[in-house]
């Protein structure tokens, strides 16, 4: 099984409305002292897991706004990282980056540290949309980060949409779809906006001044969406991820670009299931097939030999006690039932399906065991369900129903 490293960067230069992952405000004393604490919660994490193979597959820097960080001190921990956690030499690695903090000296530097997959988050093309989110970019900001990674060579990167927003009409998505599917990213993550608690976008919506669409737009919208991507040579290999088929960036509107980059693709198929493309993110694959991963920042989580933890969401709390010598974890209690039910749900939601034989080596009980039968054979009967013997899926229309279908199946 693959093993995974994700780094939690914790700061961004401003609130967005709707996000409610952990940070802080930049500040460039505060980023010393969460390195120079990232570098002994490395080096703990290392020593507890030292009887382990800790070669890494995929490693995965997010936030927070990771392009704001200090490159020396990046170079700095990755150097430590390599060190410890040795990266194999086809290994992912995943970047986010705003627009607004997209520059060529940056996806040089990323590139010259093992960056082959920068990550943009797009959200959206509408300037009405991006305002109402409290994002930044402009959308030139957009084209010159798609434009540079090209020009740079990165053969994989991706962007992320969102959909479902408040006011948004179809006719505003189908513009995003159109402006997405002309840059060609190799990759599209195409989120549903979900108002979470405590955000400046919950207070709106709770307030009435802000309205969620209602359920079967936002279907509908999803459906639209789906349907474009696949109509432009996108595979879906999760209910969200979109991937381009062929393994190369398409250079979409930029044909001066040169199509080959100096970094391969690196196939990804797993078991005996349906294909999955060579673009797909390997790094939120090992995420839903129960894989492995050490998560290092404040709020990251870990999930390593069946035991689930995450670290103290506040940097004061998490700096202060690594200068301590101690790990500022918290274990989740859940056992075999709880991770049972996750296991089927993140399954169901990817187009491959849940592997048998995986599950019942994993949980020492086959699949059927953790089923409701009756439900089984309803969902089966209705077409939702596919059973190709080895995996369990669901159809291309189902997919979206993937959590609501879980709830049935393990009720």
């Amino acid at each position: 099984m693959a093993f995974g490293l994700y780094l939690h960067f914790p700061f961004c230069r401003h609130q967005c409305a709707y996000c409610d992952f952990y940070k802080e405000t930049y500040d460039r004393s505060l980023e010393s002292r969460f390195y120079d604490a990232l570098r002994i919660e490395t080096e703990l994490a290392f020593q507890s897991l030292r009887d382990r193979d800790l070669r890494t597959a995929t490693l995965y820097i997010g936030g927070g706004t990771p392009s704001l960080t200090s490159l020396d001190r990046l170079h700095d921990w990755l150097g430590q990282a390599q060190r410890l956690f040795p990266r194999d030499p086809a290994a992912e690695f995943s970047f986010e980056i705003n627009p607004e903090s997209c520059s060529r000296e940056l996806l040089q530097t990323l590139l010259g540290l093992g960056v082959n997959r920068p990550v943009f988050g797009v959200q959206s093309f509408s300037r009405q949309l991006l305002k109402l989110l409290s994002r930044k970019h402009e959308l030139r900001q957009v084209h010159e980060a798609i434009y540079l990674a090209n020009a740079l060579g990165y053969e994989n990167y991706g962007c992320d949409l969102l959909y479902g927003l408040p006011g948004q009409t179809g006719k505003m998505l189908s513009s995003d779809l159109d402006q997405m599917t002309d840059l060609a990213p190799p990759h599209i993550s195409f989120y549903q906006l979900t108002v979470e608690p405590r955000t400046e976008l919950a207070k709106l919506v709770d307030s009435g001044k802000l309205t969620m669409p209602d359920a079967d737009f936002v279907h509908a919208l999803y459906q639209a969406g789906y349907e474009h991507f696949k109509e432009n040579g996108y595979e879906r290999y999760e209910v969200c991820s979109f991937a381009k088929l062929g393994g190369l960036t398409v250079p979409g509107r930029y044909p001066h670009l040169p199509e080959e980059g100096s970094m391969p693709s690196v196939p990804y198929v797993p078991g005996r299931g349906p294909h999955l493309p060579d673009l797909a993110c390997r790094h939120n694959l090992n995420y839903w097939t129960g894989g492995d991963y050490l998560g290092l920042g404040p709020s990251a989580h870990s999930f390593i030999g069946g035991r689930r933890y995450s670290n103290a969401a506040n940097l004061y709390e998490y700096v202060e006690s690594l200068e301590k010598g101690r790990r500022p974890t918290k274990e989740d209690r859940s056992g075999p039932t709880e991770r049972m039910f996750e296991a089927i749900m993140l399954g169901l939601r990817t187009a491959q399906g849940i592997d048998r034989a995986q599950f019942e080596k994993r949980f020492g009980r086959p699949l059927s065991d953790a089923i409701d039968s009756r439900q089984y054979e309803l969902l089966l009967n209705s077409g939702h369900l596919v059973d190709d013997g080895d995996y369990l899926r669901l159809s291309d229309e189902a997919l979206i129903l993937a959590d609501e279908i879980t709830r049935r199946l393990t009720r």
